[in-house]
């Protein structure tokens, strides 16, 4: 939004309600009965008259009694001044008591109180003034004589109107924000005891519109609290006798936008310690330095320090406002922050792993963002030390206890549990013996304690991988040790290992009797037999007893009835007698072996 300027012209006039605050001229008037109604005499040059028929009054902080005071103004011409009272035609012979004030409501400057008996005895007071200044004399009968007296004073000029000095130029601000309140001076003027001052539209002094005037001490220094237009400030000076030409030497003040005002960074949300030391509230302000800082609480809310700076200790649950003026140009802007109840430490998610491997103690858990509390953190596990870093590993199974601890000591605590798997546990079976030909199953199952953990599996030596099921058996030529490891989706890992020893007995069994006529087949025809370790019979070779070749048969399966000699000899049938037969075994190692024997033919 564009923010457009309009020029505005303030006319600087002269009011006469500003006057009220300094008391009225007069030329030699009558005295009056109280200080606040005395007028003020631009030439007091003596008075005669009498106490007869002035009541009696209280007058503050007087140095005697009072039946029949009145009183006297003027305005001070000169610095000091001998005030000399006579007292004549006394009726009680107690003459006269005077006194001079400055303030009607204040102390004396100065006071003869007189004396009994006085009769016709001057009192007198010698005393400083302030040319410009109006003072009070106070002449009343002592003990409420009735005398006629006369007033002189010297030098004659210290009662007379002074000249009056001109007026210099104004200092302040000359850019200010809406509602700011700035110190605006001019250089004391002789002769003056007030200044009237005119501002802008809206502008006030303390709650007073302008124009206003205002008098006594420092009254040449005023705050002038502006509204939302600016313009031309302008001062008189006055005493109750004149006052200078208006405005004579204006000073402009133009208001300045919102953008000019503090910019503040607070939390506008703080609590109480858990510690009992107070609460911090800070407040950062967009520049370096120029700054006033006013702190107030509201009923609930109690303030230990800091009341005029950015960095307020409190103590106390409630409302505190922070008001920051720009002491260059009156802008201000206020932040609230509200102070609670101790901040205890919440935990927004944490991560927790469990152990992953039997036996591991590797559980681990890491604390994420917090949503309550008040930062830096401290963590302790199980009531051991608190730590800064929000990670705990190495956990063991089981119930653990976290602690979190706030900068303001408030503590957080929850209990978790680390879980650990079961034992992994791979039993391949006790080491085994058994005979070469005898299958074995490598893995049965329940070899592994949970199977459905199974992601990877390994083998030594590689062969025997494919022989890794519980349908695959193994028929294994010689002994051998295997390892095996089995790796779930964690990385845990089991591991056995067994030991197969192959015995290598041969089972070669050849008949020593046969008979071809026999009526069990079985044992009609004389052939070699072996057992599972035997893959064939190379050869087989049979002798009569002179050493004379009448069998032979070459590759065949040990027993095979049909590849076996039937007793006879070149279609004949033999005699019985003993034989001596010879064989070559192949066996399923790869070894073959020389066999030799006796049979004996029976019918």
């Amino acid at each position: 939004m564009k923010s457009i300027l309009l020029p505005i012209t303030i006319l600087c006039l002269f009011s006469t309600v500003a006057f009220a605050q300094l008391p009225p001229a007069c030329a030699g008037g009558s005295p009056a009965t109280t200080c606040a109604t005395a007028c003020i005499n631009c030439n007091f040059n003596g008075f005669v008259g009498n106490t007869t028929g002035f009541p009696s009054d209280v007058v503050p902080n007087f140095c005697g009694t009072v039946e029949n005071a009145q009183w006297l103004g003027f305005i001070a011409g000169d610095d000091h001044a001998e005030f000399i009272v006579t007292p004549f035609n006394c009726s009680n012979g107690d003459g006269v008591q005077i006194a001079l004030y400055e303030d009607c409501m204040g102390l004396p400057i100065a006071c003869d109180k007189g004396e009994p008996d006085g009769g016709i005895l001057p009192v007198a007071l010698n005393v400083p003034l302030t040319p410009g200044h109006n003072y009070f004399l106070l002449i009343d009968g002592f003990a409420g004589d009735q005398c006629d007296f006369s007033v002189s004073v010297g030098p004659q000029s210290a009662v007379f109107e002074p000249p009056l000095g001109q007026v210099g130029s104004i200092t302040g601000a000359d850019k200010v924000c809406p509602g700011a309140t700035m110190k605006y001076s001019v250089t004391e003027v002789f002769g003056a005891s007030a200044y009237i001052w005119s501002g802008p539209p809206g502008a006030m002094i303390d709650t007073l519109p302008l124009p206003a005037t205002v008098s006594g001490p420092g009254s040449n220094s005023v705050f002038i609290t502006f509204g939302d237009v600016g313009g031309q400030i302008c001062v008189q000076a006055a005493n109750s006798c004149n006052q200078t030409p208006a405005c004579t030497i204006p000073f402009s003040v133009a208001i300045l936008d919102d953008s000019f005002r503090p910019v503040l960074e607070a939390d506008t949300t703080a609590h109480l310690t858990c510690s009992g030391d107070p609460a911090a509230l800070k407040v950062e302000v967009q520049a370096a330095s120029g700054f006033e800082f006013l702190w107030s609480a509201d009923s609930l809310g109690h303030i230990v320090s800091g009341a005029n700076t950015n960095n307020l200790a409190v103590d106390k649950t409630g409302t505190y406002t922070l008001i920051v003026t720009n002491n260059q140009n009156g802008c201000t802007s206020d932040i609230q922050i509200h102070v609670g109840e101790p901040d205890t430490p919440k935990v927004a998610d944490f991560t927790l792993k469990h152990i992953t491997c039997y036996g591991f103690n590797d559980g681990f858990l890491q604390i994420g963002a917090m949503n309550a509390g008040l930062p830096p953190f401290l963590y302790a596990m199980d009531n051991d030390d608190f730590l800064v870093s929000p990670e705990f590993r190495y956990l063991t199974p089981g119930e653990h206890r976290l602690t979190i601890e706030s900068a303001d000591e408030c503590r957080w605590d929850t209990v978790f549990i680390v879980n650990e798997p079961a034992d992994w546990i791979l039993d391949l079976g006790q080491d085994t013996t058994i005979h070469l030909g005898t299958e074995i199953q490598l893995v049965q199952e329940l070899n592994l304690s949970e199977p459905d953990r199974l992601k990877n599996l390994e083998v030594t030596p590689d062969e025997l991988t494919v022989m890794m099921c519980e349908s695959c058996p193994y028929m294994p030529l010689n002994s051998f040790k295997y390892h095996v490891t089995v790796v779930d989706s964690n990385g845990c890992v089991a591991k056995d290992e067994r030991i197969v020893s192959v015995t290598k007995e041969r089972y070669v069994y050849a008949p020593n009797v046969f008979a071809p006529n026999a009526v069990n087949s079985a044992n009609q025809v004389f052939t070699i037999l072996g057992g599972e370790d035997v893959e064939q019979v190379n050869w087989l070779r049979i002798f009569d007893r002179w050493g004379q070749l009448i069998f032979m048969k070459e590759g065949f399966n040990p027993g095979d009835p049909t590849s076996g000699w039937n007793g006879q000899i070149n279609g004949e049938t033999a005699s019985p007698g003993v034989f001596i037969w010879q064989a070559d075994i192949q066996f399923i190692d790869g070894n073959s072996e020389k066999w030799s024997g006796s049979v004996t033919l029976v019918r």
